[in-house]
């Protein structure tokens, strides 16, 4: 796939090469030109032929389903399929209950800062030396071991679907507050603390993980999910980081260290941006949804503020809160999407679960 400057304005078209409806910048060419994503992820039990065509008439070219029962979900995938309109995959990886319950051990670990403590006052502390505090049920692909098994997941998942377009990979990076600050952005790591109990893995882990489910299926773009991490102003006492100087902290810096393997990776980033769900509603941002304009500029500015490229907004897919907001916050979110010059963007119709709570695990050294 190659990318062409050399042109009077960004326009989307289809590469020809084996990627089922990539979306890639460039100039006009012989290749099939396309629109930018316009997709929303919905339930399965939401999808009907009727309700497809309602979609294609507000514009819509594409749904996504959280694949989680394929069972329950081949239907839906046909119907999209047979619409005309593309067809996505949304797989949640480290939050991932089925793996945590079976291999503990595997999960990202409450070692560092404990402000994380003031969400759960009633959390155990670790009373042995061979006891830690793990954050259920998140398993990132961090460790040589979760990789591998989550490897294996992704791939079971999707043996048992029709062939999509695409495969959105969320949860990639690090588990939620990790660090221990109790920020829900903060996943740039798994474990900051000396106790492992899995074998943690370089940087590019998340890359790689996206490189493996490509050579898998080499007929869908394969997308991997990032998200943001906290702002300057998380750091006053009453902010996510309560006091805890993280932006100026090595977050940034590790965000940046695995972001630029993925960018390089992958033809598009999608950007996880549900304003309200990531208390993201604030006023310094300007109205409800705004958020997405901010987060989406970080892109840009905190990898050259740390000796990295910037990844262009025509790379970026902006993944949009659609459910608990009004119509016109829905529509906030599309034209902050829209003005930053993003490849696109997924209204999120479904809730996606991005809990967390502390467990005392018991491992052997």
């Amino acid at each position: 796939m190659k990318r062409i400057s050399a042109c009077p304005g960004p326009v989307l078209y289809l590469c020809l090469v084996p990627v089922c409806a990539a979306l890639w910048v460039g100039c006009p060419s012989s290749a099939t030109a396309i629109e930018p994503l316009r997709a929303e992820m919905l339930d399965a039990e939401n999808i009907s032929a009727d309700n497809l065509k309602s979609l294609q008439a507000d514009g819509t070219n594409a749904v996504v389903l959280n694949l989680q029962k394929p069972d329950r979900q081949r239907r839906a995938a046909g119907l999209i399929a047979d619409s005309g309109m593309r067809l996505y995959y949304w797989i949640e990886v480290a939050r991932c209950p089925e793996l945590a319950d079976e291999h503990p051990e595997w999960m990202a670990s409450l070692q560092g800062h404990q402000e994380w403590r003031r969400f759960f006052p009633d959390a155990p502390e670790p009373q042995r030396q061979s006891e830690v505090i793990k954050n259920y049920p998140w398993v990132p692909v961090l460790y040589r071991e979760s990789f591998d098994a989550q490897l294996k997941r992704v791939s079971r998942l999707l043996s048992a679907m029709p062939k999509p377009d695409g495969i959105l990979l969320n949860d990639l990076q690090g588990a939620p507050s990790a660090c221990g600050c109790g920020h829900p952005l903060c996943r740039w790591t798994a474990d900051y603390g000396p106790i492992k109990t899995a074998t943690p893995l370089e940087p590019d882990a998340a890359a790689r993980f996206v490189k493996a489910v490509s050579e898998r299926y080499p007929d869908s773009e394969v997308i991997p999910v990032w998200l943001t991490e906290c702002e300057e102003h998380d750091g006053a006492d009453d902010g996510l980081c309560a006091g805890v100087g993280c932006f100026h902290g090595i977050c940034w810096k590790a965000w940046t260290e695995q972001l630029m393997p993925v960018a390089a990776e992958s033809a598009h980033v999608a950007v996880l941006l549900p304003f309200r769900m990531f208390q993201r509603d604030l006023q310094l941002y300007g109205a409800p949804g705004r958020w997405a304009a901010s987060a989406l500029k970080t892109f840009q500015s905190m990898p050259v503020r740390h000796n990295a490229k910037p990844v262009a907004a025509e790379k970026l897919i902006a993944v949009l809160q659609g459910w608990d907001v009004t119509a016109e916050e829905v529509d906030i979110q599309k034209r902050s999407a829209i003005k930053a010059g993003t490849a696109g963007y997924i209204i999120l119709r479904t809730e996606i679960d991005q809990s967390w709570q502390p467990r005392i695990h018991r491992f052997v050294r």
